[in-house]
């Protein structure tokens, strides 16, 4: 007997917990006290456009002494862009005189592979 006296006591709390719960969200929803306003606004966009500007591309015609390293460092290019713009595939079999096109700079140094020492 006292099981079915909580049974039903449970019950009616939870009843009482939902009812009130819901009578305060449709109070609070129906109020527009939040001070928020809710005029639509207008959003603008604006494109901007570039200018390319064509330059030739830069030439060099190496001299005796000059290393691929050190003509990619002095022009500020990739080693292996300027590989293979000018169809180089050893970079230690670079002939005076050759006539070299650079590659757009990127501001980036070139730097020597990493080799491996022996103990």
């Amino acid at each position: 007997m006292r099981a079915m006296f909580l049974r039903g006591r449970l019950q009616w709390g939870l009843l009482a917990v939902t009812v009130v719960s819901g009578t305060l969200a449709l109070f609070f929803a129906q109020r527009n006290d939040s001070g928020i306003e809710t005029t639509p606004t207008t959003v603008v966009t604006t494109t901007s456009t570039t200018t390319t500007v064509y330059q030739p591309p830069i030439t060099y015609v190496v001299q005796r002494g000059d290393t691929l390293f050190a003509i990619a460092e002095n022009f500020q290019v990739d080693m292996q862009a300027l590989m293979t713009l000018n169809g180089i595939t050893n970079p230690d079999r670079v002939e005076a005189g050759a006539e070299l096109t650079m590659p757009p700079a990127t501001g980036f140094v070139a730097i020597a592979p990493s080799t491996t020492m022996l103990p």
